[in-house]
């Protein structure tokens, strides 16, 4: 489904002021109620949105919280507005579905808001009202211990200090009044020490210094939410990248298995085409895109060449608009999506349209790195108004990649000012994106809002339909005859990325065209099955290897449907060292059914409570803690960790492959064996692969 933001007046269909959003999370199966705990801890106010769209349509809800507590809640979906608490239990139905996206925003009123939405407080039981009591004035004595111990830990007590030989009543005020501020600190101070701020230090160190002055800043809870979101933003753009490079090496190494099998087959059968190396390594390859020299842009990337599909209808009307009318159809557009959608197709597209509409508009195509890089040399060189002059000369401004230019406020000023000169002469900007610009972590608010009063319209994966749509658009361009049959295989091997799809594709034509036989189903999967690495890899060790080299101080990632060989594992790892723990997703009362488990602790990895087992939630920080607290006490212990799936669900694939690398370097300064247990198939290929490079690979039939 296309997604469209118009300006910034969301949330668009309850129509709340949207204060400043601090951070973007998305569902799963208990995201909404530990985002709910940890803003319970400092007593945040403001409110969480969610907003999720399935093929039962759009449906928005909102739970209103103050001091961290759930205070009203509504909730909407097509004609249907639910509030209070049918609508806080719609919302966190909602929150469940992966796709659903959960917003948090902050500074905004909140007595002004519940009163104006009191028809959707949530009702509590009725208390019996008791008379409120007047405090007691505060023992003198207690309080200059307590100011003592405050200063001590760096905090500014001067409001108390004033008035500690005056009044009573103005002491007991002002005493409860730094209490609390500081109870609300302390609270926010542990949330931020167990918050990984590499790279962001600087920023740390800041909120921790306002922390200090308790009383002037109240809602630092907010500062802290949005630094967690920068963090796990930059965290996302880094592993983004991570799997392009992987995406990248895997494409090469698939070139070089057809390069192979070609060969292979050509030993094999005299009578077949002969070809040299640098022959197949052209067909494969492709002829290399064509690029203007003036503009940057490739010339096959055309509107012509772009197959239209539901996901992306919308970023295509959009793009043909702009083309036809620069300056004055959708200005700024921002095209966002995952990699591999098209998002730089259409851009380029765009540029060479309004190139063949008109030669007298100049169009400049560039990326985030490129401009980062050459705003760089010319500051360095004394040219900045050079650069300037030739970027804001363009008509037509194409930025691709804008979000690599995160966390570099100088780049993002530069932006902001040319995109500024350029849309107050009427010119064009056009961006894209791996997502929307109020995503991006560590994004100038101006440079935010500047590109959201525009239009940003996102491009979703291609359906299986439009999957075989594009595919049957390539075998035309290459005049290959190719049945639905075999289209439809391929189309069933990649579905969240255009260029692999293309990718898999070529190969099944060249290896086609360079042995000579047809294209059939049978071919299609000889060379994709041999392609896609099916046959047993290099460095993946057997059961019964795994089982002899089982080595201290050594990670291994445990491949298999169910994890009954990781336990086998375990077993033969606690054996040896005399101790272990077990994180497990299964009921620890089935598994010792099943197994003769011996461990010092078994934890049930759930968000639910159990009175027959411990539990544990599927929270990194606390997994890490678990873990670590357990080796200082038992070293050269065996750590069995089931459940990375469930992990993944509720958090992200990004997060817990930072959480695995940290367990990992953990383990290989220790004693301790570590197993972690996967069904492959819940994982992309790529995201494997990410996994498999950093442990040992243990796979079970």
């Amino acid at each position: 489904m296309d997604r469209i933001h118009r300006g910034t007046p969301t949330p668009q269909d309850l129509l709340l002021p949207e204060g400043k959003l601090i951070r973007t999370t998305r569902g799963g199966a208990s995201a909404l109620k530990q985002l709910l705990l940890d803003l319970k801890k400092y007593s945040f106010s403001g409110y969480v949105r969610t907003v999720r769209n399935a093929s039962g349509g759009r449906s928005e809800g909102v739970v209103l919280l103050r001091g961290g507590n759930p205070e009203a809640s509504l909730h909407l979906k097509g004609d249907t507005r639910l509030k209070g608490r049918s609508a806080l239990k719609q919302v966190w139905q909602d929150s469940y579905d992966e796709s659903c996206s959960l917003e948090l925003h902050a500074r905004v009123d909140m007595d002004n808001l519940l009163h104006e939405y009191v028809d959707s407080v949530l009702e509590r039981p009725t208390k019996v009202v008791k008379k409120s009591k007047v405090p007691q004035p505060v023992d003198r004595e207690e309080v200059e211990r307590r100011l003592t111990t405050w200063k001590a830990k760096g905090y500014d007590v001067s409001s108390v200090e004033t008035v500690l030989p005056g009044d009573p009543t103005a002491l007991t005020v002002a005493f409860l009044s730094l209490n609390e501020a500081i109870r609300r600190a302390e609270a926010v101070e542990e949330t931020l020490g167990r918050i990984d701020v590499k790279g962001f230090e600087s920023r740390a160190e800041a909120i921790r210094r306002k922390l200090k002055d308790a009383l002037k800043h109240p809602d630092i809870d907010a500062e802290v939410e949005s630094l967690r979101d920068a963090i796990e933003g930059r965290r996302q753009i880094e592993t983004r990248r991570e799997l392009e490079q992987v995406r990248e090496k895997d494409s090469q190494e698939r070139t070089r298995k057809v390069l192979q099998l070609v060969m292979k087959q050509q030993a094999m059968q005299p009578e077949a085409p002969t070809h040299s190396s640098d022959d197949v390594a052209r067909v494969l390859e492709g002829p290399a895109p064509t690029r203007d020299e003036a503009t940057n842009l490739i010339q096959q990337f055309t509107f012509d060449a772009f197959v239209v599909s539901e996901g992306s209808r919308f970023a295509h009307a959009a793009a043909v608009a702009v083309a036809k009318q620069p300056g004055t159809a959708y200005n700024p557009l921002v095209v966002a999506s995952g990699p591999g959608l098209g998002k730089t197709h259409l851009l380029h597209a765009i540029g060479n349209d309004v190139r063949a509409r008109s030669k007298d508009l100049k169009v400049l195509c560039t990326s985030g790195p490129a401009f980062f890089g050459e705003f760089l040399e010319a500051k360095e060189r004394g040219t900045l108004p050079v650069f300037r002059a030739r970027v804001r000369a363009a008509d037509c401004l194409l930025l691709d990649d804008v979000q690599t230019v995160t966390g570099r406020p100088d780049i993002q000023e530069e932006i902001l000012h040319t995109f500024e000169d350029l849309l107050a002469s009427d010119k064009q900007v056009v961006l894209a994106s791996d997502r929307a610009p109020k995503a991006i972590p560590d994004f100038d608010e101006r440079l935010v809002s500047r590109l959201e009063s525009g239009v940003v319209a996102t491009i979703q994966p291609p359906s299986k339909e439009a999957r075989v749509a594009i595919l049957r658009r390539r075998a035309s361009d290459a005049r290959a005859d190719v049945s639905d049959d075999v289209l439809t295989y391929i189309a069933d091997l990649v579905e969240d990325n255009v260029r692999e799809l293309g990718g898999a594709f070529n190969r099944v034509v060249a290896f086609s065209s360079l042995m000579g036989r047809p294209i059939t189903r049978d071919l299609a999967k000889e060379v994709l099955r041999e392609v896609n690495g099916e046959a047993p890899r290099e460095g993946i060790l057997s059961v019964e290897d795994a089982e002899r080299s089982l080595t201290p101080g050594r990670s291994y990632l445990v491949e298999e449907d169910r994890p009954d060989g990781a336990f086998r594992l375990f077993q033969r790892a606690f054996e040896r060292g005399k101790a272990g723990l077990v994180i497990t997703r299964t009921n620890p009362k089935r598994i010792r059914e099943r197994f003769t488990l011996e461990a010092d602790r078994v934890l049930w990895l759930t968000d639910r409570e159990s009175k027959e087992a411990p539990t544990i939630p599927p929270a990194l920080e606390r997994i890490v803690y678990e873990i670590e607290d357990f080796m200082s006490k038992k070293p050269g212990a065996a750590v069995l960790l089931d459940g990375l799936e469930y992990l993944v669900s509720n958090n992200s694939f990004e997060a817990v492959l930072k959480f695995a690398r940290r367990l990992v370097d953990t383990m290989s300064e220790s004693q301790s064996v570590f197993l972690m247990s996967l069904g492959p198939a819940t994982l992309r290929e790529q995201e494997l692969k990410m996994l498999e490079r950093e442990m040992d690979v243990v796979r079970f039939g």
